[in-house]
């Protein structure tokens, strides 16, 4: 009788632990502001080539001193704050593709914010 209130014991236990082993959920990557093209406030947008965005292009080109010349600018986003952030994606002619971000205060002075990477802006 001890042995079968025993047995009974330890199988309840086994699946008692057994049912409070929990997978955790694989969390994704939370995906880049940047990216993302749902419009909020304060938010990233896309934008044309204006003037303003070439000076923040001239900025960028002049600032990374590439050994190969700019072929296209593919992609563009800006987000106002306290000046306006331009997000550039280009194109050299050896054909890397790069993206940086620029940032333009209130007195027009444009400065690299995020030093040029190799890449897609948003793979």
């Amino acid at each position: 009788m001890k042995i079968s209130i025993l047995s009974s014991l330890l199988a309840a236990l086994a699946l008692m632990g057994c049912s409070q082993t929990s997978q955790s959920p694989i969390q994704e990557p939370s995906p880049n502001p940047l990216c993302t093209s749902k419009s909020i406030p304060g938010g990233w947008s896309d934008t044309d080539i204006t003037p303003d965005v070439q000076a923040a292009v001239n900025a960028l080109m002049s600032h990374m001193g590439s050994h190969s010349e700019l072929q296209s600018v593919d992609k563009v986003r800006t987000q106002v704050v306290s000046g306006i952030n331009y997000a550039i994606e280009y194109r050299l002619k050896n054909g890397e593709v790069w993206h940086a971000v620029v940032y333009r205060n209130l007195r027009n002075d444009y400065m690299v914010d995020h030093i040029a990477t190799p890449g897609p802006l948003c793979p």
